[in-house]
């Protein structure tokens, strides 16, 4: 594939695959310490029904702190039918002994699951383990 135009370092951008939203991911900074990208560790999981269906809103922390990890994107997974899975990813700086913050900030993700559900059927939504279930409208 081939992008039209150059991507933006600490820019989000989303991925669409027929019509549905996937994945959404954070370019790294080039000049910056080399960075590896973790599952966040997930705060609360909180499932909403909208006029467009349903969305989680998600929120994750940044395990070393505001200095040395900063949020990186989310990925919807569908391959089962009454099973949503989705994964919060971070970026952490690779090298050792570096001097991080010790904050623990969080960031809350706002996440469109749409309307392809079934009336009436259970589903269970996983975040990075973290589970949730809710019957469909």
């Amino acid at each position: 594939m081939t992008l039209c135009r150059a991507l933006t370092a600490e820019d989000e951008y989303p991925v669409t695959v027929n019509g549905k939203l996937t994945l959404l991911f954070t370019v790294p900074q080039s000049d910056g310490q080399a960075m590896a990208e973790k599952e966040s560790p997930i705060q609360s999981v909180m499932l909403d029904e909208t006029d467009d269906g349903y969305q989680l809103i998600v929120v994750s922390g940044l395990s070393l702190g505001s200095a040395c990890s900063k949020f990186n994107g989310d990925e919807i997974n569908r391959r089962f039918f009454d099973r949503v899975e989705v994964t919060v990813t971070h970026l952490e700086i690779e090298a050792q002994n570096v001097p991080c913050t010790t904050d623990y900030p969080t960031v809350e993700s706002v996440i469109s699951l749409g309307d392809v559900f079934e009336t009436g059927r259970t589903y269970t939504v996983s975040v990075n383990g973290e589970e949730t279930s809710f019957i469909a409208r």
